[in-house]
């Protein structure tokens, strides 16, 4: 679910060229104490050997791949506080990457007086065993669903990746699901004991031994999943949380019910953002026009609307294809400028420009094959990385398989409330519908409930219009936590650390995990934003006296 630098690491870290006193994660021999090797650049790796099954530990062992940035030998922050271990969401994404692309980045905010420490979880990126089942079958090609009020999809789009996730789920099992396999062991759960086991071995290390902090104590940086693997990680052991700073909150008891609740109902704020800020920047907005947002808001829809694909399949029309693909595409546009607004504007505006050129030009296909080589669209996240076995192997077992076997039919409920949350809740829903197909249980699931009187308190971070994972998932959450402190900063896109700069943000993330935060609940206003524009008031404020907070209501 966030954007991340995402540049494959599989190969970077395991087959290329180094000097022969560098290891690679191909090298390293797994160990149950943690060793660490230089291996890219100033990191260090490793793999800790662990149970593969904490409930049967003679079943078999699980390598866990690892990756440290160090702190600073001297740091003007202070004493060597231990290391932070980070995860950036997905699920599926890579801990690793993490911290070898952006672990710089998160030292200098929470402080060069730890280390970064990437971890892969269960079945992903690196750590072993992991599930591999999915070459040769092809995702499913994106043809567009049914429509209500708004252009949308017809049925066969969804059926498609229900029957790709069947074939998947099918291989799957037979290749990883066998409890000496990857699949079983893949939750959320077991991920947070492995968390535990990489904590206690470093309280081991002469650096866990040095540490200023109670080494004992997991230190932690989580985004989008990663706030789920947090919470779960904080109600399974409250009495092992040191510094644990959740990012843009993805709800636990909607997670594990269908995955997609609760999840995109800022999506058309942000995007009715985008008018806002394309009015007050002028002509710096390629697709400027009129007086007003709503005049732009009025142009755009005009092209929207003509992307009817379910009466352009009912209606027999000869285009119903191009048109069914051209409107994907243009959903996928409208959430790719939600979750990250300072890029994702400007790419947005030049799409809409074009938009209206091909539907004048009746080159819709063009349009469509061209947005998508420049925006580098290969499906909703967790089917995009490749390996999508590895995004459902987590999905699906914490959700405890709750919809395998549904039919299209069954799941009619959850399409129809994503399409109430948003005019582009349709494409979200296929983040889902793989686990339709994932017949591989666990017998290591953690259902709540979550909270607890944990032993450092918790910060939750978040952004006042994240289109994913909503802000009011993280005041639902925040009462169940003895002392929780809070983070809200006016700003659009799916987390904060991945929003663009805010200075204010980062100084109070700064302030948590060096321990002079004050209070529990800390605001910080807009202090940038798209076009370079910084716009007077709150974000829904500017929404609001442009009648663009509900774009809903304009259908």
């Amino acid at each position: 679910m966030i954007s991340w630098k995402r540049v494959v690491t599989l190969a970077l870290l395991g087959t290329r060229a180094v000097k022969a006193q560098k290891c690679t994660f191909d090298s390293i021999t797994p160990s149950r104490d943690l060793v660490w090797c230089a291996c890219e650049g100033q990191f260090f790796c490793a793999k800790l050997d662990v149970p593969l099954d904490y409930q049967k530990p003679d079943l078999g062992r699980a390598a866990i791949a690892l990756i440290k940035l160090p702190a600073a030998s001297e740091s003007p922050d202070g004493e060597y506080r231990g290391m932070i271990l980070v995860n950036p969401g997905g699920p599926g994404a890579s801990g690793v990457e993490l911290a070898l692309y952006n672990g710089s980045t998160i030292q200098s905010v929470a402080g060069s007086n730890y280390d970064v420490v990437g971890i892969d979880p269960r079945g992903v990126g690196l750590t072993e065993p992991r599930p591999n089942c999915s070459a040769g079958i092809l995702l499913p090609r994106d043809e567009v669903l049914s429509r209500r009020d708004v252009p949308r999809f017809v049925d066969r789009y969804y059926q498609e990746f229900i029957d790709f996730g069947k074939e998947l789920g099918e291989r799957c099992q037979a290749q990883a699901g066998a409890d000496t396999e990857a699949g079983p062991h893949m939750t959320s759960a077991v991920t947070a004991r492995d968390m535990v086991s990489v904590v206690d071995t470093f309280a081991a290390t002469p650096d866990g031994e040095r540490a200023a902090l109670n080494s004992s104590l997991l230190n932690y940086y989580g985004i989008s999943y990663g706030t789920f693997l947090g919470q779960t990680f904080a109600s399974m052991f409250p009495d092992r949380v040191g510094h644990l700073a959740i990012d843009g909150q993805v709800s636990p008891e909607g997670f594990q019910s269908n995955f997609t609740s609760n999840s995109v109902n800022h999506i058309d704020g942000v995007f009715g953002a985008f008018f806002v800020y394309c009015h007050a920047a002028g002509p710096a907005c390629t697709f400027y026009s009129g007086s007003t947002a709503m005049d732009i808001f009025e142009r755009w829809n005009a092209s929207f609307v003509q992307l009817e694909a379910r009466r352009a399949e009912v209606e027999g029309w000869s285009n119903a294809t191009e048109i069914a693909s051209a409107l994907e595409t243009l959903k996928y546009v409208i959430l790719d400028a939600a979750v990250g607004p300072m890029g994702g504007f400007v790419r947005a505006a030049d799409a809409f420009v074009d938009l209206e050129k091909a539907l004048a030009s009746g080159s819709l296909s063009t349009w469509t094959e061209n947005t998508n080589l420049v925006f580098n669209f290969r499906g909703i996240e967790g089917y995009s990385s490749g390996n999508p076995e590895q995004s459902l192997g987590v999905i699906c077992s914490d959700q405890s398989n709750v919809l395998y076997g549904k039919s299209l039919e069954d799941i009619q409920p959850l399409i129809l409330d994503l399409q109430d949350q948003s005019i582009v809740g349709d494409i979200w829903t296929t983040a889902m519908l793989g686990c339709l197909g994932w017949p591989i249980k666990s017998n290591d699931v953690f259902r709540g409930p979550y909270g607890g009187n944990t032993s450092h308190p918790l910060l939750f971070i978040s952004n006042t219009f994240d289109p994913t994972t909503p802000i009011d998932n993280a005041i639902a959450s925040i009462p169940n936590y003895v002392n929780a402190r809070s983070l809200t900063v006016d700003n659009m896109g799916h987390s904060v650390a991945a929003s663009g700069a805010n200075f204010c943000a980062y100084g109070a993330i700064r302030s948590y995990f060096q321990d002079t935060m004050c209070g529990k609940e800390h605001y910080c206003p807009v202090e940038t934003g798209p076009f370079g524009v910084l716009l007077n008031g709150t974000i829904q404020q500017n929404l609001e006296a442009a009648g663009l907070s509900n774009l809903r209501s304009l259908y």
